[in-house]
């Protein structure tokens, strides 16, 4: 949409309404989005795109835009389309608006145009599968604004270093997807951000967990599901706070820790049910009765 397109929808009245009513939908649908990872029928072990959808579509003020100038109004509508397009998996419309933005000059600072270089270089993995070119494109948008030289990220530089570890786990590069996870975490020290965005930070402790036992990392994996827990306050986030105990208690299984494997797997139970996860309530359960048989628990995401 072109600017002057952009003005006459903004002050059309009954299409403007329209507008903000569709927009309000789909905030509403991208709330109903937030929910745990969606492990089956990925590529690999996980799938990665609830998490990465999350993160290509975080708001403004969740990417702090380091540019010059504030962002006009038309320059804001574009950024939302492209998310918006993000959220409902609509990547006809994603390339449509990158390849018409750009090159044009108003996204020319270098947090607008890296930004797009990252939406872009996600269309070429998933819609091109081009693993190689998407890659590149990625870090050449993160580098575009120094990372490198950076002792603190900004949130969208984190994001792409979050894409491109998601992406290495979709290869099935684990290791180095572990590696580029704990950076960002590392790199994450501000805790207004943390507490802003912690459906996300969540997420991404969920996958590093999921990753780290995969890779027989079973100390680790503890570690980290530990780390995601205490991030959390004793009555929210009651799913995922099943997933970190689930995986503790695996991991501590594989370490031949059974009283503990119990104890963490009676915990994520509790969890469960309290949370009206019925499925994955009876599942642990069964596993609690193979544990206390003294038998091999078989491992469900």
């Amino acid at each position: 949409m072109s600017e002057d397109a952009f003005i006459t929808k903004r002050n059309g009245g009954e299409e403007s309404s329209v507008s903000i009513n569709q927009a309000k939908s789909e905030e509403g649908n991208c709330r109903e989005s937030l929910r745990p990872i969606e492990r089956e029928g990925s590529k690999h072990s996980l799938s990665t795109y609830p998490i990465l959808a999350d993160v290509l579509s975080l708001k403004l003020d969740e990417l702090p835009l380091e540019t010059e100038k504030p962002v006009d109004d038309w320059v804001s509508f574009i950024l939302e389309e492209i998310r918006h397009a993000i959220r409902r998996d609509d990547f006809a419309a994603v390339k449509a608006l990158i390849v018409e933005h750009l090159n044009n000059p108003a996204f020319q600072s270098p947090k607008l145009r890296q930004f797009l270089l990252w939406h872009q270089a996600i269309l070429v993995y998933y819609v091109d599968h081009n693993q190689h070119k998407a890659m590149h494109m990625l870090s050449s948008a993160l580098n575009a604004t120094g990372y490198a030289t950076k002792s603190t990220p900004n949130a969208q530089e984190l994001g792409i270093l979050i894409s491109l570890a998601l992406l290495h786990s979709e290869e099935g590069n684990n290791g180095r997807a572990i590696g580029l996870f704990k950076q960002a975490l590392k790199k994450a020290t501000c805790p207004k951000t943390v507490r802003t965005n912690l459906t996300f930070y969540l997420r991404i402790y969920d996958h590093l967990v999921q990753l780290l036992f995969e890779s027989n990392d079973f100390h680790q994996a503890i570690e980290y599901a530990e780390k995601g827990l205490k991030l959390t306050s004793e009555d929210d986030y009651l799913p995922i706070k099943g997933d970190f105990h689930y995986m503790r208690g695996q991991s501590f299984h594989r370490l031949g820790q059974q009283e503990k494997a119990q104890l963490e797997l009676h915990l994520s139970f509790s969890l469960f049910q309290t949370a009206g996860l019925k499925s994955k309530a009876e599942m642990v359960q069964k596993q609690l009765a193979l544990l206390q048989e003294g038998k091999e628990l078989p491992f469900h995401c």
